[in-house]
């Protein structure tokens, strides 16, 4: 029974510490080269887009039914998909930038509240003005700074990555002390039926 959990045990720490490994090698690319990481992603994307748009497409071709609506999805999934690989930068870069629009809008709503509010004479309606212009100004500081942001996330990713990778080694290490405190206590086989 005992041999049998240490095997189990040994097996869950090879798993750990292989994922803990591949986590801060892929962590340092991350780090290191967002970018191009970036394009990689981008270049994936759009490869499947384009991969299940050709599906849609003959799928409507060989099955009569529906086949106009269905040839124009499969056609306009296709389209992105090769607009993606193309203008990966572009694509990539629209993310931060619509979530810069909503921003900007959101702001402009939330300003407009605060003026009315200062109308009514609502307390603290300053807090509120600083708080759309704020939000106005990280929309802009988005859309100015699109594909910067995306590079930023993708290192922040990478220190992420980094980190588990790290700390699953060092839970690994505790383990194998522990065990060998274990290993050094219990040297004999009836003191093993004493332990359970």
């Amino acid at each position: 029974m005992f041999d049998n959990l240490v095997e189990k045990l040994k097996s869950i720490r090879l798993h750990i510490t292989a994922s803990a490994v591949a986590c801060v090698a892929l962590g340092v690319v991350f780090l290191i080269w967002p970018a191009q990481v970036t394009n990689v992603i981008t270049f994936v994307v759009g490869a499947l887009l384009i991969a299940f748009g050709a599906i849609q497409v003959i799928t409507k071709i060989v099955n009569d039914e529906h086949r106009s609506s269905g040839l124009l999805v499969g056609l306009l999934i296709v389209i992105i998909g090769i607009f993606i690989i193309v203008n990966s930068k572009l694509a990539v870069s629209l993310i931060p930038m619509v979530i810069g629009v909503v921003l900007v809008v959101s702001g402009i709503q939330e300003l407009s509240l605060a003026i009315t509010a200062k109308n009514v004479d609502a307390s603290k309606w300053g807090w509120m003005v600083a708080g759309a212009v704020l939000t106005i100004l990280f929309g802009i500081l988005c859309i100015c700074v699109a594909f910067n942001i995306v590079t930023i996330a993708m290192r922040l990713l990478g220190l992420f990555l980094i980190y588990d990778g790290v700390s699953s080694m060092l839970m690994v290490h505790h383990v194998n002390v522990a065990e060998r405190v274990v290993d050094s206590t219990i040297t004999k086989e009836e003191d093993v039926d004493d332990f359970f």
